[in-house]
């Protein structure tokens, strides 16, 4: 009897001894998944860094690098994710490892999308603090450096960006953020190198090509502009900036078809894009097309545009009544301020009326 009692005893510590074997390296295999994480495996990592965390056989630096393992895995599945849920993990796994610099430095680029600039920089600067490698220190630079340009900072974002620089001159990143700050900052000629180097690194960098295309707007070479935008579209034909600063070229230099070729491309890649209409607008009508001028301006610049034809007038006719000269015919005083009222009346409610300005104007102008 107590031989069978012992063998049982046996039996079930035996049990015991192997449920334990099993779960100890099911565990381990989750770490294991949770660490080998990749944009195709983001949601079963993001199951294996839960099991592993909740199994409660990590602690202190193995744990903390769980959180940040799932935190980076959020980044892979959508935007809400990325800001929320990745940066809940990586302020968990900083909690515990006041020292874990990756998440510090992934956290400070969430502040940065959240526009949280402060809050960023010192989390790069305690990342800095806690010891960085080369690569570390690149992104450090990088995320503090646009932290600090976009809180108008451009010396000390300049500096980062430099320091960023000389630990990798080929950085084409840093080079295109660098002359971004440059060219703020009005040094027009070192936007320029920069853009020039990242272009010459990589010619298919359509931002770079933007970017100069606005150093040369800045220095008025209209060729040189027209030249780096049309690449920049060709690199990628959906760039309504670039179609925006080539047709600024084109309109300076007297070329308004082509100037109203590209607003059309705006218009066509946003319908509901008022500066690319108003830029059409002024282009037809320096050509003299009215009608299709006026058809392009809103409600609201229309009646500023008719206000200041009523300024113009009233300004006319006082001068024209202390010089003692006399306006004739249309042209008169009156007939003139009475025919704009009426017209500014009307444009409130009725569009109709825009037509019949149009059709005056360009009956005036052709007589």
């Amino acid at each position: 009897m107590r031989s069978g009692i012992s063998a049982y005893v046996w039996l079930v510590a035996l049990a015991f001894a192997t449920a334990a074997s099993v779960s100890r390296p099911a565990a381990a295999d989750d770490r294991q998944d949770c660490l080998k994480a990749s944009k195709e495996t983001a949601a079963a990592a993001i199951d294996a860094c839960t099991r592993a965390i909740q199994s409660q056989d990590y602690d202190e630096w193995d744990l903390s690098d769980l959180y940040h393992h799932r935190g980076y895995a959020w980044s892979w599945t959508n935007y809400a994710d990325r800001v929320d849920r990745a940066f809940k993990d990586y302020t968990e796994a900083i909690r515990i490892d006041p020292k874990a610099v990756s998440s510090l430095l992934n956290r400070s680029q969430i502040y940065n999308h959240r526009r949280d600039y402060d809050r960023a920089i010192a989390d790069v600067d305690r990342a800095f603090a806690g010891g960085l490698s080369t690569y570390g220190k690149r992104v450090g630079y990088g995320a503090r450096g646009y932290a600090y340009q976009a809180k108008g900072d451009y010396e000390r974002a300049i500096a980062d960006y430099t320091d960023s620089l000389q630990l990798d001159a080929n950085n084409t990143s840093a080079l295109c953020a660098r002359g971004y700050a440059y060219l703020v900052k009005g040094d027009v000629d070192r936007a320029i190198s920069d853009y020039d180097q990242v272009i010459a690194l990589d010619p298919s960098y359509a931002l770079a090509y933007y970017n100069r295309s606005v150093a040369y707007r800045e220095k008025g070479d209209l060729d040189r502009v027209i030249a780096d935008s049309s690449q920049a579209i060709t690199l990628y034909p959906r760039y309504r900036d670039a179609y925006a600063n080539r047709s600024y070229a084109y309109r300076a230099k007297g070329d308004l078809d082509r100037a109203i070729a590209d607003y059309d491309q705006m218009i066509t890649l946003d319908p509901e894009d008022k500066d690319a209409r108003n830029g059409r607008s002024t282009a037809y009508l320096l050509k003299g097309d009215f009608r299709r001028s006026i058809a392009d301006l809103d409600l609201e610049q229309m009646l500023s545009w008719i206000a200041a034809i009523v300024v113009l007038l009233a300004v006319t006719i006082w001068v024209c009544s202390r010089t003692g000269t006399h306006a004739r015919g249309w042209l008169s005083g009156p007939k003139m301020i009475e025919m704009v009222e009426r017209e500014l009346a009307e444009i409130r409610g009725k569009n109709a009326v825009i037509e019949r300005i149009a059709l005056a104007l360009e009956k005036h102008s052709s007589g």
